[in-house]
């Protein structure tokens, strides 16, 4: 037994899970919390702006590692800015602990950072978590969070909240078992349903396989390459699951999204097929829905899950245990030779869509203000294996997708569905801390980038030699779009002008201005160079079609 304080307890539990990094705020909630840290030099706080950045690149630290990723925020408003990012990792499925401060316990109402009940905050995040706890009791604090950390990383990956009030950290010392923070599995359930998926592969001749988000985990995506070059499947992706395909490889036929909004290569390929694997695909997602109505029992689920589901044919409790099933079909499902039509079917495929957006661009290329499209595509010329891009929720969101092309799941990351403004910052920050030996770029709009730019100067700060592309067009792009294509009109959608060159500056950062086409490739290459933080400022318009569906780029190549 050792003697701790409650904060001790809790940075002896980060710890015995391996943190290395939390990113966060300090607050009068939780500094008994952060004075812990401070004798802890194996974990290192990154010290955020606004607690929404702490949560989402909480979320990329998890998706990079695997393991979770952890956010500490003070209580009421600190922990409640931060309730958009936990919500955000709980859509896309990403492992992270949030560890908040709360109100003492028997708190007056309208104590500081309070409202009438003290649990509000338990309340608040449980229908964002897979779990949300309220710790009253510091004795509790270990088998919490030996629970939060095997929550987050068990079946369906997801955030954990945890909140430890005032009352809890001030309390008396505890008494810690020297094992007491041996990590405990939530569940003991195996995987179901491989045999099964073997007898259906092998009674198939032409298979396709359709990646869904969770297949972009690194482990899952490689086994889906094995699988796939095993059964000489094409392979497409949902639009969220970008990158968990390589989109270069030979068996890449393009995005799935049901009728209208596939690739039109991709959604034959669906429908003339003996068997659909959706692998990552989770039942009751938009895309599981897509499929089902179109192929019905020709679709096989894969994908991993916290509860066996009825509708997944492999069910799996962790994403390892996902990438070993999808391994076992590769290693037990028969080899089949390559075939050149389905090469070549997917092959077109690929170059019809870049054709398209080649035709697209060309056709605004004397319009000024240009079409950010352009930029994307210099970047796109210059993609290696070593560039990871993250991306915003904003025009840039669109076009990123498409052109910019995957090598392995780390070449793109992005929000998914719950589709939260303000991500690139955030996660640039994370990613550059993880990925020293990449180029991180972040590709954002200016209304996106000023939701978070509080921490670009924490990425300053840090001397990170990431790149943050800005498409600076003084509108909300899409709202703009929305509004104009619904009602004919547009309204409040100006978010007015910012010198992004001089607030780079201010934070001693290199500010780059792009105010012609003819100056990006330049404008690329001096910020990939870069040792330090760059800002891009890309002075582009926004009043050009959305590239989805897909299939109008396609159609428009002769496809």
């Amino acid at each position: 037994m050792a003697e701790m304080s409650p904060s001790q307890a809790v940075v002896a539990g980060l710890k015995a899970q391996g943190v290395d990094t939390v990113f966060g705020l300090d607050g009068d909630h939780v500094i008994y919390l952060f004075d812990a840290l401070a004798d802890a030099p194996e974990i290192t706080p990154i010290t955020v702006k606004h607690e929404n950045n702490a949560a989402i690149a909480a979320e990329v630290y998890g998706r990079l590692t695997g393991r979770p990723g952890v956010c500490i925020t003070t209580a009421g408003p600190g922990a409640t800015n931060a309730l958009s990012g936990v919500a955000g990792a709980y859509a896309q499925g990403a492992p992270l602990v949030h560890i908040s401060g709360g109100v003492p316990e028997g708190a007056f109402k309208e104590a500081f950072h309070g409202v009438d009940r003290t649990d509000f905050l338990d309340v608040a995040f449980t229908p964002v978590t897979k779990w949300s706890t309220r710790v009253e009791n510091a004795a509790e604090i270990p088998a919490v969070l030996n629970r939060a950390f095997a929550l987050a990383t068990t079946g369906r990956p997801g955030p954990v909240h945890v909140e430890i009030p005032l009352s809890t950290l001030q309390s008396a010392a505890i008494n810690v078992a020297a094992d007491a923070f041996a990590p405990v599995p939530d569940s003991t359930t195996s995987t179901t349903g491989i045999d099964d998926a073997i007898g259906r592969i092998e009674g198939s001749q032409q298979v396709v396989i359709v990646v869904g988000k969770n297949a972009w985990w690194p482990a899952v995506s490689g086994q889906v390459v094995r699988l796939a070059e095993r059964l000489g499947a094409p392979v497409a992706h949902s639009w969220d699951a970008h990158a968990a395909m390589p989109t270069v490889h030979p068996l890449s036929i393009g995005v799935y999204r049901g009728a209208g909004g596939s690739h039109p290569a991709a959604y034959q390929a669906v429908t003339y097929a003996d068997l659909v694997l959706g692998i990552g695909v989770r039942p009751g997602t938009e895309t599981a829905a897509q499929l089902a109505e179109q192929i019905g029992e020709r679709l096989v689920l894969i994908d991993a899950t916290d509860e066996p589901d009825g509708a997944l044919t492999i069910a799996a409790p962790s994403i390892t245990a996902l990438a070993e099933a999808v391994g076992a079909l590769a290693e037990e499902c028969r080899p089949r030779p390559d075939d050149a039509a389905t090469l070549a079917r997917c092959a077109r495929a690929r170059e019809a869509q870049q054709r398209g957006i080649d035709i697209e661009l060309e056709r605004y290329r004397d319009r000024r203000p240009w079409h950010i499209g352009v930029a994307l595509d210099a970047l796109a010329k210059r993609m290696t294996p070593d560039i990871l891009v993250v991306s915003d929720v904003s025009q840039v969101k669109l076009w990123t997708p498409l052109q910019v092309p995957a090598f392995n799941p780390e070449s793109h990351l992005q929000p998914g569905s719950w589709g939260a403004m303000g991500y690139a910052v955030p996660g640039v920050l994370a990613a550059g801390l993880l990925r020293p030996d990449k180029k991180v770029v972040g590709v954002t709009g200016d209304a996106s980038f000023q939701m978070a730019c509080s921490d670009f100067g924490t990425i300053c700060n840090l001397g990170l030699p990431v790149v943050i592309a800005v498409h600076a067009d003084e509108q909300i792009g899409m709202i703009h779009h929305a509004l104009r294509t619904t009602f004919g009109r547009t309204h409040a959608t100006e978010i007015g002008h910012v010198d992004f060159v001089r607030y780079a500056e201010a934070f001693g950062a290199r500010g780059i201005r792009v105010t012609e086409p003819s100056e990006i490739g330049a404008a690329w290459d001096e910020a990939l160079a870069a040792d330090g933080p760059v800002l891009l400022e890309l002075r582009a318009g926004h009043d050009f079609p959305f590239p989805w569906p897909v299939q109008r780029l396609v159609e428009q190549a002769g496809d």
